[in-house]
């Protein structure tokens, strides 16, 4: 409960924190970067590990935010690093999977893919899931960076894949989500959103949470398997409705609802926690939504543009703004609980048990917040 050691702290995505009481948000430290965040933070084991723009690997004190150690990177991170109890994973714009010992920031092995590592890696059960840009996801593991298996995702991938039990989601940029069986390694159901995906999915429940670059939420059955002969009908389907000769497009194997919250702008991953569904939207506005049918619960306005992805923490969720405003919103009623100034862009949000920290831009800093 005292650490946010993956993207999305956990290897579903769900950006949650069940058990906690919510935060006074008074600052407890405020630690100026020398250059900004290129992605969020991780945090884990008394620390907190932040890439910079300058291709840099920033270890900071989780007491008081005074460094601990920096590692350079071949290139600017892409994506917040993930942390085990022995190693910190960072993945690099190069295509290099560093590991590092997170005591000292020491080279402990190094993967390198064969194209760029936009997406953050994630670890689970043992081994690290990390896709290039150009759509192959590695799967390595965690101990040595031995190389256990491949899969081809056919598109670029800037979004790392949610992995929940023996399911995987796995989203790419043209629009498809992979849903993998573990076991075997192979997509059970390849589902087609049509837009573009650049937020990791999110699973809970036996679904998986979706949101596209133009406002749609979707959930998909993690279950549905969809065979060959099924595929080939809903093709042909689908060009009867684009001639003119269905009344309407095929539904597509495995949708569970969809919503469309926001026309034409982005949304967020979701936090998923105690039933429903929380995505934000580039224009700012948090909306809710029942898991289990789609229902809509709320909206909420902060009033100015968001960047980050919120994140839940008991009663709360936590959302940030380019006007550098940190809005804590009741998860019950949609109401805000608190509004408080961050003092910048507000980049990325992380939370724990004992503090929420934030990132910002203009100036770039991290914030703890109790």
């Amino acid at each position: 409960a005292d650490s946010w050691a993956l993207p999305g702290r956990d290897p579903a995505h769900t950006s949650a924190l069940p058990q906690h009481g919510g935060y006074a948000l008074s600052e407890a430290w405020r630690r100026e970067l020398p250059s900004p965040p290129s992605a969020g933070a991780a945090v884990a084991g008394g620390r907190i590990f932040l890439p910079t723009e300058d291709a840099r690997l920033l270890a900071l004190d989780a007491r008081d935010g005074a460094p601990a150690w920096e590692r350079a990177l071949p290139l600017p991170a892409d994506a917040a690093p993930a942390v085990t109890s022995g190693a910190v994973l960072a993945a690099s714009r190069s295509g290099d999977l560093l590991a590092l010992d997170p005591r000292d920031g020491a080279e402990r092995w190094t993967f390198r893919a064969g194209g760029p590592l936009l997406a953050a890696p994630v670890v689970h059960d043992g081994a690290v899931y990390a896709a290039t840009w150009d759509g192959v996801l590695s799967v390595l593991d965690v101990e040595d960076g031995r190389l256990l298996w491949t899969l081809d995702a056919g598109d670029n991938v800037v979004a790392p894949p949610a992995l929940d039990g023996g399911a995987m989601a796995l989203a790419t940029d043209d629009g498809l989500v992979h849903v993998v069986d573990l076991a075997t390694g192979r997509p059970a159901l390849t589902f087609d959103a049509v837009q573009s995906l650049a937020a990791p999915p999110a699973l809970a429940n036996g679904l998986a949470l979706v949101a596209t670059g133009r406002g749609r939420l979707l959930a998909i059955d993690t279950e549905a398997r969809e065979l060959p002969l099924e595929r080939g009908a809903r093709f042909w389907r689908r060009q009867l409705f684009f001639w003119g000769l269905q009344s309407e497009p095929p539904v597509q194997k495995g949708l569970v609802w969809e919503r469309r919250p926001s026309r034409d702008v982005a949304l967020s991953a979701p936090v998923l926690l105690d039933g429903a569904a929380y995505a934000a939207s580039r224009d700012g506005r948090l909306h809710a939504f029942a898991l289990s049918n789609g229902v809509s619960l709320w909206t909420y306005d902060s009033g100015a543009p968001t960047r980050a992805a919120p994140a839940g923490a008991g009663p709360y969720v936590y959302l940030g703004n380019d006007a550098g405003e940190l809005h804590a919103v009741d998860r019950r009623t949609g109401a805000a609980h608190r509004v408080v100034d961050a003092g910048g862009a507000v980049t990325g949000i992380a939370a724990t048990r004992s503090a929420l920290y934030v990132t910002t831009s203009g100036p770039p800093a991290l914030i703890a917040l109790r």
